[in-house]
């Protein structure tokens, strides 16, 4: 397995300007927890909840579990867990051993679990038994017995199949006694997101990378040990592991965790739990604020919410203000997490008409079609650097090379300004993804699905607006000759080869041919514009 080299030139400015550390992720949870044993680290909708003091014990535990299921330095432990105590005290417990956290979500399939798992090498799988509507004890069980060769399989809760080992087991192995040797720029974290392959990518992280990012965010934010976290986003995805894990636990703060999304039942926990800030995609806040105008109910402990991955809607800002919610945009990725916010002294307005300004040490650029800095207010693609960049992705050097140059400069693929003030405005992608309720897909990996379905002959998959999403998926499809083709029939194909349910199209349309450019490219943006102005869909 290819992991890529930190720069030892941006390594030397980095740790002389103070922005890299010795610091690592479990040194600085365990000295909260020598400051603030009783205090409470972690709750969720469950009720469970664990003090700093029992979160070091339970993960001492499950870091002896690991350990003799062979986990060592750098070896990479996946995570396929819902919001909950336990998921944050197995991220603890793999980094107390220098081991790298893959954390995954649990709207993943077959195909992409069985896809993490052999590109990491992973020494261990952590499942839930079911969550919603998925059993991943019947996910895992048919798995290649290739891809599970060698690697122990972990069940928190029951499914239908008796898989790999009871949580009850993992928990009661003797703990360790002494955290292994990390460095704070070895790899601590893998993060794969979707881009315009037709794989999903492993982002490398290290303690370094990630805490600048969340000290930065902290400062800007005005954040500490006093302030409780809201996390419904997952916390297998960067939004919740870094901003919500790392972020809180480091400060010494309170993390709430919602595992089921639901505007009403989201309310509710941030007033029980008196949370100070949150931060999800726009539908999480759409509901939430849907919620408090039925009820009459506000939150004056929130002083923030932190909104990103889709533009947000103005009239969704000042409905918030209605209901006392301080809305703030937020742009960034996993590549390079995060880099701009609307800070507190910004008018409110920036909420909707910016992606937010630069946090402190991280630079920003417009690069024009040309390779040249675009001039203020045109649009060009948006570059960043800083001591948050990633290292690169996880055996792809010819993908790392294509996305990072050998200045620290991260291509982010999309399309943005910079403002008179300094702020950020996103105006579009460069890449071919969509983005439904902040999640990306990447249109490749459908499309290359689709074109294997008997009675596809040819297939686009485009993002097409949706009022409460953001975006959803719209297959439009050239049938053979003599053949027929349904939503359902596409679904069920899908499905059946383990794509993740959150993937697939939710709108079919059926052309008699796609548009193409002379070379034979197939036009997208006529697509879209057929879509989204011709009522019936009809090809322009």
């Amino acid at each position: 397995m290819r992991r890529p080299e930190i720069d030892p030139t941006r390594a030397a400015l980095y740790r002389a300007l103070g922005h890299w550390r010795d610091d690592t992720i479990p040194a600085l949870v365990a000295a909260r927890a020598a400051e603030t044993p009783e205090k409470v680290a972690v709750r969720d909708a469950s009720g469970a909840s664990t003090t700093y003091a029992g979160l070091i014990d339970l993960s001492a535990r499950l870091a002896g579990f690991l350990a003799g299921c062979g986990v060592g330095a750098g070896d990479v432990v996946t995570v396929c867990l819902p919001n909950r105590v336990e998921t944050v005290a197995v991220f603890l417990a793999t980094m107390r051993l220098g081991a790298v956290v893959d954390p995954v979500p649990v709207t993943y399939g077959r195909a992409e679990l069985t896809h993490v798992l052999e590109k990491c090498d992973s020494r261990v799988l952590f499942v839930t038994g079911r969550f919603r509507s998925a059993d991943f004890t019947r996910v895992v069980a048919e798995m290649p017995p290739e891809t599970l060769a060698g690697r122990t399989v972990v069940r928190l809760g029951e499914g239908a199949i008796d898989i790999g080992e009871p949580w009850a087991t993992a928990i009661a192995h003797a703990p360790i006694t002494v955290d292994a040797a990390v460095g704070a720029d070895d790899p601590v974290a893998v993060l794969f997101t979707s881009g315009t392959e037709s794989r999903s990518k492993g982002a490398v992280h290290t303690h370094n990378t990630i805490l600048f990012g969340e000290r930065a965010l902290a400062g800007a934010l005005h954040l500490g040990a006093d302030d409780v976290a809201f996390m419904a986003s997952p916390i297998s995805h960067t939004t919740g592991f870094m901003h919500g894990v790392v972020m809180t636990l480091t400060l010494g703060g309170t993390l709430s965790l919602l595992d089921v999304f639901e505007g009403g039942v989201a309310a509710r926990q941030l007033a029980d739990h008196r949370a100070a800030w949150t931060m999800g995609a726009t539908p999480f806040l759409a509901d939430i604020v849907a919620a408090l105008e039925t009820s009459g109910e506000r939150l004056p402990d929130l002083r923030y919410f932190l909104c990103g991955g889709a533009p947000i809607p103005e009239v969704l800002v000042r409905r918030a203000a209605d209901v006392g919610l301080r809305v703030m945009s937020i742009y960034g990725s996993t590549e390079s997490p995060p880099h701009t916010v609307v800070h507190p002294e910004d008018p409110a307005e920036n909420a909707w008409t910016t992606d937010g300004r630069p946090l402190a040490g991280i630079e920003v650029r417009i690069v024009a079609a040309d390779g040249r800095p675009a001039p203020r207010g045109e649009v060009g693609e948006e570059w960043s650097r800083g001591p948050n960049t990633f290292l690169g992705y996880l055996g792809e050097p010819e993908l790392t090379a294509k996305d990072l140059d050998r200045d620290g400069w991260y291509r982010s693929g999309d399309l943005a300004r910079l403002l008179d003030d300094g702020s950020l405005r996103i105006a579009g992608r460069l890449k071919d993804i969509i983005v439904r309720g902040g999640q990306n897909i990447s249109v490749r990996e459908v499309e290359d699905h689709l074109a294997a379905h008997p009675a596809v002959s040819s297939v686009a998959v485009v993002a097409v607006p949706h009022p409460r999403l953001g975006e959803t998926g719209c297959a439009v499809v050239v049938a053979k000759p003599g053949r027929s083709v349904t939503l359902a029939d596409l679904t069920d194909f899908l499905l059946a080869k383990g794509v993740a349910r959150f993937k697939l199209p939710e709108r079919l349309e059926l052309w008699p041919s796609l548009p193409t450019n002379p070379s034979g490219k197939i036009q997208k943006f006529l697509i879209r514009k057929a879509l989204t102005e011709t009522p019936d869909g009809s090809t322009p």
